[in-house]
């Protein structure tokens, strides 16, 4: 029986009426206009039902289902790889508590795919979120005053989701293509006979939903004691449908991992029909096509002549193999369990499709790209302006009509993957300049086993995060009293060398007054790059 997903193609108004997503607050609220607060703590009420009761019971109810599913039939997690770093694997706590991939216990997590690990985080920007490390809470002496989390600041970007619509007809054209194979002569094909593509377009999946939902649980318990009734954080979001069913799963995570205490809301959508500091287009900017079709064109012919070994009569080609490839992922989160598709592909497949993710984040708004920063300079402007209680300054993609505070404990942006990956290159992070990625060969991996700080699964996999912590030490810290910075991404601390951050792990912090001026290109508003794009 084929699945069937609401699909919402419009961008304006309430996404969350026609997503199979979580139950959650949302807006009606007309597009690029500010959401209406609700009064903190005071509600309406009517007798003993309230909204806050009615969004717990339901979510809940949700969520317990995936608990009791996990609980009684939950596999596992598979092993690591020989040689590689476990601190992301399956751990037990002291009290006995299963944890998956450094989620904390007690949090109601997203459900395992069945995908092996060494094979999920090789899929890209289609990776789900997986921890980089353990979270380490700041060394000795520090303490969180302010997170962003971009969620401090937290930055995050929205949840699985199906393909996007022009996407997803390239995936199915591959899958069509196979289908008119005169036979199949591996065991692994046989699924084709009858198989129909049957993935919706653009749409958080309900995984995706549940991401989102795990990562406000995660939030709250890691800065419950940033927020209360009177303080809740301030949450913003791009207003693509995907992206503000993403903030509104998140609040709800954020909420109950608080038993109802703290219930933050989507307090301003900002419109994608122009430009603004979590989505913007840059029409002047090559896409990374360029350099992706020359490494599709290398991988690519191999592969699909293997394929057509096993599928006489297919004929297919790289373009209809990538397609093939995507499918492993895409299925994946919207079954939530391994597609077919897996099967058909190796270890050695996926590694070179996550070298084409690579590329393309490379030279569409990574450091490959002429006009790639520029595009994340409106929003680091906005984060030193959180960082320091100050008015933003910038000339590009910051709106000053829409509501914008200071002063709060913790903000939560949400976006897309190309936005995170402009910010990270704004910032300075996972900076490769000196050796730029070529698209006719990976990396040639170090003795340390790295090949490159560059890797799309690592930095943008759905509901990926980068969180800025703004800390408060005294003269026992690891770098004496003063305000300092952290940035995480996926739970890793960035080393921060730009602005004199140590490479040790409770070192990677630099002085607040040091990270604000190693921005220099964003406090100049991108030294003219952002004209460019309309010229």
């Amino acid at each position: 029986m084929p699945l069937h997903w609401p699909q919402n193609k419009t961008k304006r108004g309430n996404s969350l009426n026609s997503l199979h997503t979580l139950p959650s607050y949302s807006s009606t609220a007309s597009t690029n206009a500010i959401i209406e607060p609700r009064a903190h703590p005071v509600r309406e009420q009517h007798g003993w039902l309230t909204n806050g009761c009615i969004r717990t019971t339901i979510t809940v109810a949700a969520f317990g289902l995936y608990a009791i599913w996990w609980c009684y039939y939950g596999a596992a997690p598979s092993a690591p790889e020989a040689g590689h770093d476990d601190a992301n694997a399956s751990v037990t706590t002291g009290e006995g508590a299963r944890t998956w991939w450094g989620t904390p216990a007690g949090v109601i997590k997203a459900p395992p795919l069945g995908v092996p690990k060494a094979i999920q985080t090789k899929w890209a920007m289609y990776s789900p979120w997986h921890a980089l490390q353990t979270y380490e809470p700041p060394p000795a002496g520090c303490n969180i005053t302010q997170v962003g989390l971009s969620l401090g600041c937290e930055l995050q970007r929205h949840g699985a989701r199906f393909p996007n619509e022009e996407d997803g007809e390239l995936y199915a054209l591959g899958v069509r293509q196979l289908a008119t194979a005169e036979k199949f002569t591996d065991k692994r094909l046989r699924f084709m006979k009858g198989y129909e593509y049957t993935l919706g377009a653009d749409d958080l999946v309900p995984f995706g939903a549940a991401q989102t939902f795990e990562s406000g649980q995660i939030a709250y318990k890691r800065y419950k004691h940033l927020v209360d009734p009177h303080n809740v954080p301030f949450v913003r979001a791009a207003d693509a449908p995907r992206v503000m069913s993403t903030a509104t799963n998140w609040t709800v995570g954020f909420a109950v991992g608080s038993h109802q205490r703290v219930q933050p809301y989507l307090n301003v959508a900002l419109s994608e029909d122009v430009n603004n500091t979590l989505n913007q287009d840059c029409p002047s900017a090559p896409d990374g096509s360029f350099e992706t079709s020359i490494w599709l064109s290398i991988f690519g012919a191999a592969l699909a002549a293997r394929l057509n070994a096993l599928a006489p009569g297919a004929n297919l080609n790289a373009t209809h193999v990538f397609g093939l490839l995507a499918m492993c992922p895409f299925e994946s989160v919207a079954l939530e369990e391994e597609s077919a598709f897996c099967r058909l592909f190796t270890e050695e497949d996926f590694r070179n499709f996550e070298y084409f993710g690579d590329l393309e984040k490379y030279y569409r708004t990574g450091y490959g790209a002429q006009l790639g920063r520029v595009r994340g300079v409106g929003y680091v402007n906005e984060l030193l302006a959180r960082l320091t209680d100050s008015p933003v300054e910038d000339h590009t993609t910051h709106n000053a009509s829409l509501e914008f505070p200071l002063g709060r404990a913790i903000y939560a942006d949400f976006t897309h993957e190309n936005l995170m990956v402009a910010v990270y290159s704004a910032l300075g992070l996972f900076n490769i300049s000196a050796t730029p990625l070529d698209p006719r060969a990976r990396p040639v991996p170090t003795a340390s086993g790295d090949a490159s700080t560059w890797v799309a699964s690592r930095m943008v996999p759905f509901s990926s995060r980068m969180v800025t912590e703004r800390l408060q030490c005294t003269a026992g810290g690891p770098r004496g009293a003063g305000t300092f910075v952290r940035v995480l991404v996926n739970d890793e601390p960035q080393p921060l060398e730009f602005c004199g951050g140590g490479l040790k792990r409770g070192e990677r912090m630099c002085a607040l007054g040091a990270f604000v001026e190693s921005q220099g290109y964003a406090r100049r508003s991108g030294d003219g790059d952002f004209l460019k794009c309309y010229n």
